[in-house]
């Protein structure tokens, strides 16, 4: 049997059926156990300025094995809109007009349909224009998983956006746009540290990259996320891992119509502790890709704090 072969057959021994209960218009909690490890906030409220700004769009909390400490942050403190694990882009070029659906500038993103699965649900998502009206529709599809130890939590993400007409062009830049992990507003900023497959990697300039680790520690507990990079993703992806608080993801580009959608493919492997091991990093990119991919020696560096901006 090949290696990437028994990888996947480990991780399908380790295959732990995920509870998943909807509470209409409100959250989606995913449970292992009886514990909450995951939890996809949707509401989308209209009621008060202050209730539309915590609501504006959806994303996906994390929570470690006991369900007690929150790894992720929601709206308020630094960055309002940096939110647990996201997915947006601040440069959406669509009928002559440009649209920001990652400050959520003029129109939210709606959560309309929640179809739950085998430790599983997929949530249809509208991306609205000037209007209530979408201009863009998304299936987003998250699976929950036990993977291989050292990681607790294996969460794989699958979008398809499409464009209600003609066609939509999705950009940004590495920090403002993407699928994007986003720890606790509690982080710890001294200690956030990056993880590259490779020598010398930097991260403000590597392109398809195939993951990114990040290590942090929030309340006192060191944690260990890893995001996988599909190959079948648009080429020349930028990665954004460099930030002491710790928003890290990847960045890609591309073209959407009704007919041919913006696909996009990613996993978020969890660990409680420090892990700093790159054949564990690598097996998974291999099984996740069907790869079997060498190891490679790694690239660690501490965080970078974002330059002060010019007083104008």
């Amino acid at each position: 049997m090949k290696p990437t072969a028994l990888i996947l057959l480990a991780l399908a021994l380790n295959a732990t059926a995920f509870d998943i209960t909807v509470e209409e218009k409100n959250r989606v909690d995913v449970s292992n156990g009886g514990k909450v490890v995951a939890r996809l906030m949707m509401a989308n409220d209209l009621s008060t300025p202050e209730k539309h700004h915590e609501t504006y769009k959806p994303y996906l909390h994390v929570f470690d094995a006991s369900g007690a400490t929150r790894l992720t942050k929601g709206p308020g403190f630094n960055f309002t809109h940096h939110r647990g694990i996201f997915l947006g882009f601040s440069k959406i070029s669509y009928g002559g007009k440009s649209y920001d659906r990652w400050h959520m500038k003029g129109g939210d993103q709606v959560v309309t349909k929640i179809t739950p699965g085998d430790s599983s649900f997929t949530a249809s998502i509208n991306w609205q224009g000037d209007t209530s009206e979408p201009f863009l529709t998304e299936e987003r599809r998250l699976t929950f998983t036990t993977p291989a130890k050292p990681f607790y939590l294996g969460i794989d993400m699958t979008s398809a956006i499409k464009t209600v007409s003609g066609e939509a062009e999705m950009s940004g830049d590495p920090e403002h746009a993407g699928a994007q992990f986003r720890p606790s507003e509690l982080v710890d900023i001294k200690t956030t540290t990056y993880i590259f497959p490779g020598e010398n990697i930097d991260a403000h300039k590597a392109k398809d990259l195939p993951w990114a680790a990040e290590v942090f520690t929030v309340e006192g507990k060191t944690f260990t996320v890893v995001i996988l990079n599909h190959p079948d993703n648009p080429k020349d992806t930028a990665t954004s891992a460099y930030r002491d608080y710790g928003r890290f993801g990847m960045f890609p580009k591309g073209k959407a119509t009704a007919e041919a959608p913006f696909k996009l493919h990613y996993q978020w492997l969890v660990a409680e502790g420090d892990v700093r091991d790159a054949s564990v990093f690598q097996q998974a990119w291999n099984a996740f890709a069907g790869k079997n991919e060498p190891v490679p020696v790694l690239t660690i560096k501490g965080s970078e704090q974002p330059k002060p901006k010019k007083e104008k």
